[in-house]
């Protein structure tokens, strides 16, 4: 959605909110739209205050009302030291730009998901007279709403950075980057805000596998780092901001051995979001540092060009074969370079990597096509599925325009985190050649030996010898923690790791517990790359610790997708049996539709209980029903 038909929409739902005021004390002043510093959430936004001599009454949009179920477990306002008490309030619901029922709000009350129900009026005692700002607290929970700094004087906060000024143009063309192995980092400062909290896509090296993504914040200040080969993209997303002006997203290029820097107004930012009186440009928003600075501008201003969910994929027109398809796709995309190429703020380095970006654009949807026409399709209400078989039908690696690419000349290819994906296009094509060829070539082969490492195969010193000098080190010392782990593994743990049952795939779990007779046995199925797998796993120790004098077995089962190295790792750190199991085998388990999956079988051997996924009241679930087994005694 546009930022002005996001605007036209807020005002529209702010109108409505016009007619939903208390009849029953008259209003002294009303501040529509009023800024505030920062908030822990940006599902709660404050859009109206209205005083009284006998109340505060705030007007609140529930951005994620159709999104989860919600509560409040309180609701205070806090001024010049005072707490201020709620009195009452109001849950406003509306469908198709009309009320359709407004009702008593209770505190505690947990509302569910209701695609209408978006906005929720407090009422609160007075505030102290010629109180110029609050803050809405919900009673202090952890984890609770909070909002800060609302303003009642109808202005913006201070920007606090000056004037955006584009960089100026030397005439300098985008200049071949050498590939340098090292951390790429990143320090990002929220001013007047929370430090951002999230960032993609994870940093795995390619590989080892390996998460070595280093991350350390402070109250504003967040600091991030991780090994890298080339230069590669990393979205940054925020609990409350929102630098980027309305996509909800920040995507910046890292290069490796480098740091970028990121400053961030936080009021400038909800101003912007939230549509609070006042103009609030994009470049108020934020600051970035560093030598990409400019570059990762272009990324921010362009941001069509960084997924294949944009609007410049094609629709497909029935009876057109993927070659048709696709040459509507550069002329889509070609359009864009053109304006991008075409402004004049931008530098000559500037334009060069745009041209890189374009490229890139449209190599990545014609490579993930089927994604990319699926979105689009079903965007429009239209047949996704046929749209996608008949250009599977006559998709071809071959591209007339090939020879028109920017990418893959020199290394200014690199600024554009191309990938090792794009190997068999360039062989169709006839750019099997040159620096950027043999680069991407060398790592596609560092990855597939780093792929055998992963699965605890050992390599030969000439096996690594054949590969691209760049990337032996990085090979050498994961081989070398292979072949320790799989010592270690041998000395320490070898009585975990279980051979799996030649039995059909109904027969499997059955035939484990009667390994185990006159025990109970819990089963945790999981995969190393499972997030919430790993936190049930770590979890659940203290639990096993208590148990350890109890007759309870703990298996863990995994399947091939976890690789071996990893699974072994877990196998000396976990306590328990192991099983890592054929991927035809796993998917042929009766009724397993996800993990982390648990099962709980009594000592006479019967299942008593199972659950699909982790959390802290499942911890607590297990416990019990534990518990229970070994309280029936037979």
């Amino acid at each position: 959605m546009c930022r002005k038909t996001k605007l036209i929409l807020f005002t529209a739902f702010l109108m409505l909110l016009g007619s939903c005021q208390p009849k029953d004390e008259k209003t002294i002043k009303v501040f529509d739209r009023p800024a505030f510093r920062s908030s822990n959430s940006n599902s709660l936004c404050p859009v109206k205050v209205e005083l009284s001599k006998k109340s505060t009454i705030v007007h609140f949009h529930i951005a994620c009302a159709h999104q989860r179920d919600w509560s409040m477990e309180g609701a205070l306002l806090e001024c010049d030291g005072q707490q201020i008490a709620f009195k009452t309030g109001r849950i406003i619901t509306h469908k198709d730009g009309k009320i359709m029922a407004d009702d008593v709000f209770e505190i505690g009350k947990k509302y569910e998901q209701n695609e209408q129900q978006d906005s929720v009026i407090l009422i609160f005692d007075p505030l102290p007279k010629g109180a110029k700002t609050f803050d809405y607290i919900e009673s202090g929970l952890e984890g609770g709403w909070q909002i800060r700094g609302i303003r009642m004087d109808g202005q913006l906060y201070p920007f606090i950075f000056n004037a955006y000024q584009p960089p100026t143009d030397d005439g300098q063309p985008l200049k071949p980057l050498t590939p340098t192995y090292g951390k790429a980092t990143a320090v990002v400062t929220v001013h007047g805000g929370e430090a951002l909290t999230y960032f993609g896509p994870p940093a795995q090296d390619p590989i080892t596998g390996e998460f070595e993504a280093e991350t350390q914040r402070g109250d504003s200040v967040t600091a991030f780092c991780h090994p890298a080969y080339l230069p590669m993209r990393v979205t940054w997303i925020g609990p409350d901001i929102d630098p980027s002006g309305g996509y909800g997203q920040f995507p910046l290029l890292h290069i490796p051995g480098e740091t970028l820097t990121l400053n961030v107004d936080a009021a400038a930012c909800t101003e912007r979001s939230f549509g609070c009186k006042g103009v609030v440009g994009r470049h108020d928003c934020y600051r970035l540092g560093g030598s990409l600075a400019d570059l990762n501008q272009v990324i921010l201003e362009n941001q069509a060009l960084a997924g294949v969910q944009t609007k410049e994929v094609p629709e497909y027109q029935g009876g057109e074969n993927f070659t048709e398809w696709s040459e509507r796709l550069w002329q889509s995309i070609d359009t864009l370079r053109q304006s991008m190429c075409g402004r004049t703020d931008y530098t000559r380095r500037q334009r060069d990597f745009a041209n890189l970006l374009a490229d890139r654009a449209y190599l990545n949807i014609r490579h993930s096509y089927e994604l990319a026409v699926g979105y689009k399709m079903r965007t429009l209400g239209l047949d996704a599925d046929s749209a996608i078989a008949h250009l599977k039908a006559t998709y071809t690696l071959k591209d007339p325009h090939a020879c028109d690419l920017h990418l893959f000349r020199d290394g200014t290819t690199y600024y554009a985190t191309t990938s090792t994906d794009f190997l068999p296009y360039l062989r169709a094509n006839g750019l099997n050649h040159g620096e950027v060829y043999d680069f991407l070539s060398a790592f596609d082969e560092a990855i597939a030996l780093g792929k055998k490492m992963r699965n605890a195969e050992v390599q030969s010193e000439n096996a690594i010898a054949r590969i691209h000098p760049y990337f032996q080190p990085v090979l050498r010392a994961f081989n070398d923690s292979t072949r320790m782990l799989l010592e270690r593994l041998q000395m320490e743990a070898k009585n975990r790791e279980m051979p799996t049952p030649n039995v059909p795939a109904e027969q499997f779990l059955q035939t484990i517990v009667g390994q185990h007779s006159g025990k109970a046995v819990f089963f945790d199925l999981w995969a190393t790359w499972c997030g919430p797998c790993m936190r049930g796993i770590q979890a659940m120790e203290p639990l096993k610790e208590e148990l350890k004098e109890k007759d309870v077995v703990f298996i863990y089962l995994t399947n091939e997708s976890s690789p071996l190295n990893e699974w072994s790792e877990q196998v000396l750190r976990v306590p328990g049996l192991h099983y890592r199991i054929p991927s035809s085998l796993w998917n042929q388990i009766p009724n397993l539709d996800g993990i982390p999956q648990y099962y709980l079988y009594d000592r006479q051997g019967n299942r008593v209980w199972e659950q699909t996924g982790f959390s802290d009241k499942i911890l607590k679930t297990i416990r019990q029903e534990i518990q229970m087994v070994f309280k029936n005694r037979v």
